[in-house]
This record gives C-alpha cells, structure tokens and sequence, in this order.
C-alpha cells in the first residue's frame, strides 16, 4: 500500500535552524513511520548537499548554491514535484515565503492536490499588507484562496487569516519546544554570580533588543553588576554594538551571535530571567522555550505572546517601546522571589500541556489524515456567513464544521467578499472566485437561488461540476417587499403578478432552480412554495435544519443576574424588515404597560427597518420599556432567551424558524404566527401559542393570557416545546445532509 508522501515546501531547512525548520523537524521525526517526509528547500550554499536523507526526511534542495536559489525554488521545485505527485500525496507550505509559494503554483495548476499552508509570521500584519510593495499581502491571499487546509501558530495570526476573507478548515497548532532538551541541566559555560538576563532573538526590529538595552542601562543603575547576554545573530547587530558603547555598557552586555540549536539550553540556565520586548510576534517560540528551562519571562501583548504569557501567572507584560515600564518589569522578578517562583512553576505546566511536540505532531498527524483520505471535495457558496446573523450564515458555518466528519473537505465562498464592487460587478466577480476556486471540487452548493445561484449555476455549466441548490426563502418575494413596494405576504404574492422588475427576479429564481438537479427545502411549507414556481416535487428534497442545545447551562434568574435585568421580560428577535412584524409589537405596547407596568421589551437584530423602529419608539415615549439592540453573539442571545418571560415573533413569512427553536430550547414561552413553517414547529397550545400575522387585539390578548396563566398549566407547555426542540439535533440533520450529498455525488446531475 502507498505510504502518502508530504512534499513540504520550505524556503530553507536545516543547518539554517528556525522556527519554521525546528517545526518541520520535530513533527516529521514523529510520525515519519506514517508519512514519508520530501522536503523542497532552498540550496543556498555550495557546500550543502543537493539530496540528503536524514532520519526524519528525504531533503531535496533546489539551485546552484546562492541566495538567490530562493527565488529559483517555485519553478524548479514545481516540476519535482510534479514528477513524483500520487493520489493522496499531501502539499505541506510553510510560511509567508517562496517555499509556501511553490506548493501554491503546485495547487494553482492541479487543484485536486490537497494543501495545507501553515502561517508562521512574526512581522505583523502591517507588513503582510504592504511588504515589498504589497506583494507579500499578494501572496498571502493567493496561498490562502489555494488552502485546503489552513494553520496558524496563534490566535493572533488566525485573526488576521480570517480578516483576509479565508472560510474553510482553520486550527491553531502552535509550534512547540522539546521539553527534555530544556529541562535537562548541564554544565553552563557563564559567571552565575551576577544576575543575568537573557535574550535569544533575531537582531531584528520587531524583536525590540534596542530597547531591552536601554532597559539594562536603568537596571544598572539599581544593579550595577547586572549582566545580558544576547543569544542571536541579524542585520540589526552592529548598530546594537554602537548603541551599547554610546551607553557605556560594554561590562554588562555580551554579544553571543548565532549559535547551534541545541546549545541554546545552556545559554538559558545560566540566566535568570528571560526578556524579549518584541514590537511584534506570530507567537514567540523562545518564550516557550524559556518556560519550559525554568526561567520566568518578560514580554509585550502583541500577536502570538498572548497565547503563552498570562500576566502574572505565566510571565509579565511590559509596554511596548517603554524602556523604563521594562526596566520596572526586570526588577520585580530579580527582586520578588515569590512571584518568579510561581510564574516558572505555572509557565513550565502550560508548556507541558500545550506546547509539546508529541502533542503538536499528533494534531498534524490527524490533519494529514484527514487531508489524504477526504477525497470527495464542496464548495458552499453563500451570501452570508458568521458572523453575519441569519439562516444562510449558520446552516454554511455547520456545514463548515461538520461535513469533515462525514468524508467531505469543505470549503465556504461568501458573498461578503465581493459587496464592497458595484451591483453588477460584484456578481461577476464573485463568479471569477467559484470559478479559481470550484476547479479542484466535486460539487457547488449555492445557499440561495439567486445572489449566489445565478453565479453558482454558470460556474457549474462553465466547470461542468455537480450543482446542487438550498433554497430557505422566495429571494423575488422578499427583493420585492424590501425594495420594490410589495405589500402582499408570500401566499398571496404567489399568485399574482407584479411590475417588471419583480418579475425579472421571479425569473431569475425560477431559471437557477430548473437548472439544478436537486434543491434542499428546511420545511415541507418552503417545499410547496418552490412546487408554486413550477419546479418539479421529485427535485425537491426536505430537510430540516439542525439545532445545537446550547453548552453552557443556567436558570432564568442566573441568565437576568448576568444581564443586570428585572420586572416582566417580553423579547423578539430577528432581521428588522417588514414582514417580521416588529412596528406592530412596538406599537401594542402602551396597552400592555397598563396590565404589566414593569414591562421591558428588548428587539435584537439589525436591518433596513432600524431607523424606523427606532423613531417609533421615541413616537410613544418608550424609551424607558422598549430596547433595540445590535446583533449580539449568539451566547449573549441564549441569556436573553433564558431571561426572557415570553418570545415574540410576529411574522408573516417563515420557511423555517432557528431562532423559535432556540427559544423552545431555553424553555421560554414563545408566541408566533401560524403561517409558513411555524406549525411543523410550534403546536398551538401544547408547544407553545399562536396570534394572527399583525393583529393588535390578537397579540395584546395573547400576550396577557399567557402572563396570567398559572405556572401549572404552563409549564407543560414549556416541557413540550423544549422536547420538540432537542429533535432537531444536529448529529441527525447532518446525517441526513450527508446521506443526501453522497447519493447526489454518485448520481449524474444533468
């Protein structure tokens, strides 16, 4: 049986020892026995072996023997590769870098080789933005459109992935430390009389050695036999020289330049404290290095050192370019004993458990895995995702997240990215992303028929790829109402006809669903609706949406302690346009303050409707009882759910309802509309209660019935709702989805 080889892509690997090429060491040493590791590197000098195998891997290094071999490594690298790629062999790009580039080109022309692209980068995103005249942002994008796979050393640098637009697989492994190595003391080769701080560090700027100088300068002043030793070499090395002669600190700082690796050890026990006051950093493995040889540590909050100093529990925080907040940073840990204790026992746990090799070769030995056995690839295109609020937006972030599971590689295309383009050009050019990025897929899932499905459709025809449709509204129903003076409710609109402009979306919508072979529907009401705009029932396929019970638990006083809430709690929640029926719930208000006078009643949503609610509510001088919100994360909308007495929702369309069962699942009492989907939710009167589509007397009676009735006759009621609720689990639904998407991928969609 072929053993998946891993063509790691890697602008230079060892002798030259960094973090990238420790990261690549350290995890193929570990589970070369199930992969086989082919390193494409970088010559760089003659004297290094063109081809050289060594325990963890095969190294192949690229040029003539220059720096300039760098560049050369994309195209010569390309056709190496190219030459020995085999089903379920793997890309493994490293870095922002040349390296990382070839297995992009690789990706670019042969879209079915899986990529993983790891992002280490300490230089920060300034410099991913406008590096080498914006190129090294250029690149990012590129790798980052070409991923399968996505990882990151922080949290800092998964920030920066995500606000670049990428949706897809993305998992923090950060780089670790061999731990036995650091721990184990030997001998040391320095005076341990004196106090000493240590730094290892490219003498670079971002590492902000020039102002832990200034910093031992003050220190001396208190210390006068004070030493630092500087562990690193870099192009900043001479003018740091300069700057300690011109402070006449030549008795207390030593130069060590760049020494082996696995001498770094011994230069960090013979130290006391460990300090780099880095401008920036992708996450700063020296400090975790330091922990882990018992050493307490100073740093900056930027970037990655978040991920490793907790203040005062794991190391201290200084400011950043503040010599003198460091000079006091160095003192409290040469002085209290207490706090460096603590901090060196608390650092070399975290290390322990976060930062071992064996752990982080695991997580890459399982993402390997998963890469070379999940060959049957998607494309979920949508016009919104997290976080973004909206049926669309969570239905593609659970796609996202569970298909893996169930033998899909997943990919989402938003919408979102291309909003900022004019009106027509932006659908061009969202069909130029399905089009780069659906070459290396097997099927395009569009999450509506026609912001994302006209595109998709074309795409599909122009790729000649599987397409299949999720449709959750009428798109020409709701354009219509929001933009184009419809007054109607879906039912009714249904059947008559309307002014060109609303036709043309009818037709449109209508045009994408014939062309697809299969459309998911989340309710058997939706179903009818799309049977009404002539599409055939057998292409039509209902599945309902999933509902994942909230994890964290907590009664309804827990959740208004929390939220700082008393009195009588009536909450709505969802987009603010017409046919959610918000005005009308503003409106009654005033007649339900005289049976409730403690009554307050929060909106959470956004939408074109906001203005208005908001000058309706100043209109009946409500600003003391009713409360509109901006979308909030969803945890902040379960304790409102909680907290909440009764849940509104006044609708007069509703294909199927997220936000009902999230009420029913925080056992609130939930009055709604019988129209849409609602009913194959809510049963009046035994899972909750309906009132008729923007009724005020309809609505006021209901809402004082159900604040007068006794907590034995409701209970029940609320018992029932949250059964119902916990049905719609997500492990059944994305069995279902799943099923459905395997039986469609073996099927031809003509």
């Amino acid at each position: 049986m072929h053993k998946p080889k891993i063509f790691v892509c890697t602008t230079s690997y060892f002798p030259f020892a960094g973090g990238v090429e420790t990261a690549i060491c350290e995890v193929a040493r570990a589970i070369v026995g199930k992969f086989d590791f082919i390193i494409i590197t970088s010559r760089v000098t003659k004297e290094l072996l063109r081809r050289e195998v060594r325990p963890e891997a095969t190294v192949v290094r690229i040029g003539f023997g220059s720096r300039f071999d760098k560049w050369l490594l994309p195209f010569f690298g390309f056709f190496y590769i190219l030459r020995r790629y085999q089903k379920k062999d793997i890309l493994w790009g490293l870095d922002i870098s040349q390296g990382a580039l070839l297995a992009g080109l690789i990706k670019f022309f042969s879209p079915r080789i899986p990529f993983i692209f790891t992002v280490q980068y300490g230089e920060g995103e300034a410099r991913i933005k406008k590096g080498r005249g914006g190129m090294i942002g250029h690149v990012f994008r590129f790798l980052l459109h070409r991923a399968d796979s996505v990882t990151v050393i922080s949290r800092y640098l998964k920030e920066i992935v995500e606000r670049e637009g990428y949706i897809g697989s993305l998992e923090v492994v950060h780089n670790g430390v061999d731990i036995e190595k650091f721990v184990n003391h030997e001998s040391g080769i320095m005076n341990h009389e004196a106090k000493t701080i240590i730094t290892t560090s490219r003498l670079v700027r971002k590492n902000g050695v020039d102002i832990l100088i200034k910093a031992i300068g003050e220190v001396r002043k208190k210390i006068p036999t004070i030493r630092c030793h500087i562990v690193g070499d870099g192009p900043e090395l001479n003018s740091l020289k300069l700057q300690v002669s011109n402070l006449n600190l030549e008795e207390n700082v030593r130069f060590f330049g760049g020494i082996p690796y696995d001498q770094v050890p011994r230069y960090l026990h013979e130290a006391d404290v460990f300090v780099r006051p880095s401008r920036s950093e992708g996450m700063g493995n020296s400090f975790v290095e330091a922990l882990a040889a018992g050493l307490p540590i100073v740093g900056t909050p930027v970037g990655g050192i978040c991920d490793i100093i907790e203040d005062k529990r794991t190391g201290l925080y200084a400011a950043v370019d503040d010599p003198q907040d460091l000079t006091e940073k160095i003192m409290t840990l040469l002085e209290d004993s207490r706090l460096s204790i603590r901090i060196r026992e608390e650092g070399k746990q975290m290390v322990k458990e976060q930062f071992s090799w064996e752990k982080i070769a695991g997580e890459y030995e399982k993402l390997f895995f998963q890469c070379a056995l999940l060959q049957k690839k998607i494309i979920i295109a949508t016009g919104i995702f997290p976080p973004d609020i909206g049926g669309p937006a969570t239905y593609s972030a659970l796609l996202l997240a569970e298909l893996p599971k169930y033998g899909w590689k997943t990919r989402v295309i938003c919408f979102a990215e291309v909003r900022g383009f004019p009106r027509v050009i932006r659908h061009i050019a969202y069909l130029w992303k399905l089009l780069d990025r659906g070459r290396g897929s097997d099927m395009l899932f569009a999450q509506d028929p026609v912001s994302v499905g006209i595109p998709v459709a074309i795409a599909a025809l122009i790729l000649r790829k599987k397409f299949i449709m999720k449709i959750v509204g009428d798109y020409a129903w709701e354009q219509g109402v929001s933009r184009f003076g419809v007054k109607e409710l879906l039912d009714d609109f249904l059947d008559r006809r309307y002014p060109w402009r609303v036709e043309f979306l009818r037709t449109l919508q209508r045009l994408s669903a014939r062309a697809v072979a299969r459309i998911i529907v989340p309710s058997e009401y939706l179903k009818k609706v799309v049977e009404k705009w002539g599409i055939e029932g057998s292409k039509l396929h209902v599945i309902y949406n999933s509902f994942e019970l909230p994890k964290e638990k907590f009664s309804r006083e827990e959740a208004r302690t929390r939220l700082d809430l008393k009195g009588y709690i009536l909450l709505s929640s969802g987009r603010l346009v017409p046919w959610k029926g918000f005005e009308l719930l503003i409106e009654i208000m005033p007649l339900v303050l005289q049976k409730i006078p403690d009554l307050s009643f929060f909106i959470i949503g956004s939408g074109p409707q906001c203005s208005l609610l908001e000058e309706k509510i100043k209109e009946l001088h409500l600003e003391n009882h009713v409360f509109l919100f901006e979308s909030v994360p969803r945890e902040t909308l379960l304790r409102y759910l909680a907290a909440a007495d009764i849940f509104l929702l006044n609708t007069g369309y509703e294909g199927f309802s997220h936000i009902l069962l999230e009420a029913m699942a925080m056992k609130t009492p939930v009055i709604t509309t019988s129209l849409g989907g609602n009913p194959e939710l809510v049963k009046n009167e035994k899972s909750g209660f309906f009132a008729a589509y923007d009724d005020k007397d309809a609505w006021i009676r209901t809402i004082i019935n159900l604040y007068e009735m006794p907590k034995d006759v409701r209970e029940p009621i609320v018992e029932e709702a949250f059964r119902r609720a916990s049905s719609f689990s997500k492990e059944r639904i994305m069995r279902q989805t799943a099923s459905f998407l395997d039986r469609e991928s073996v099927n031809d969609i003509r």
